[in-house]
């Protein structure tokens, strides 16, 4: 009887073992369904997030640069751009200034007319919409709705 019984729960022990597996197997398929579901639907959700994050970014706004050369004389230009494009972005692209100095961040042409601090201590102040200084130059100042900056030549 002893080898019957260690038989009897062998094959019983085996059985609810496979029928476990099998309810695991059919409850993980439904919950990895249900799971690929959700992450699909969280996916597609902080997609769209992304969609108006990227749409909100690319939304144009207006600003304004004065550039005051050597002569005294100002001249205002409207500048559209990204919200939160670089100052020095936005200048290069209304050909204010150039790109290579949009990049160095460096500007010593503005509308054409270069100061030469070497020549003759010339150089471009620039100013925010108070007529303050910046503490930053072009390349770090981020542009929003209504800014106003200026470029004054300065000796």
């Amino acid at each position: 009887m002893k080898i019957m019984d260690r038989i009897f729960f062998a094959a019983a022990a085996a059985a609810l073992a496979a029928s476990l597996l099998v309810g695991c197997g059919a409850s993980s398929a439904a919950s990895s369904t249900a799971s690929s579901a959700a992450s699909s639907e969280a996916v597609s959700s902080v997609a769209a997030s992304g969609e108006a994050v990227s749409e909100a970014s690319d939304a144009k706004i207006k600003a304004q640069f004065t550039v005051t050369g050597a002569d005294g004389e100002s001249q205002t230009f409207d500048l559209e751009a990204t919200d939160g494009e670089k100052l020095s972005d936005a200048l290069a692209e209304a050909g204010i200034i150039s790109e290579d100095e949009a990049a160095a961040g460096f500007v010593t042409t503005v509308n054409g007319e270069t100061a030469d601090w070497d020549k003759d201590a010339a150089w471009w102040c620039l100013t925010d919409a108070s007529g303050e200084m910046t503490a930053v130059g072009v390349a770090d100042i981020q542009l929003h709705d209504g800014d106003s900056y200026a470029f004054t030549y300065t000796k």
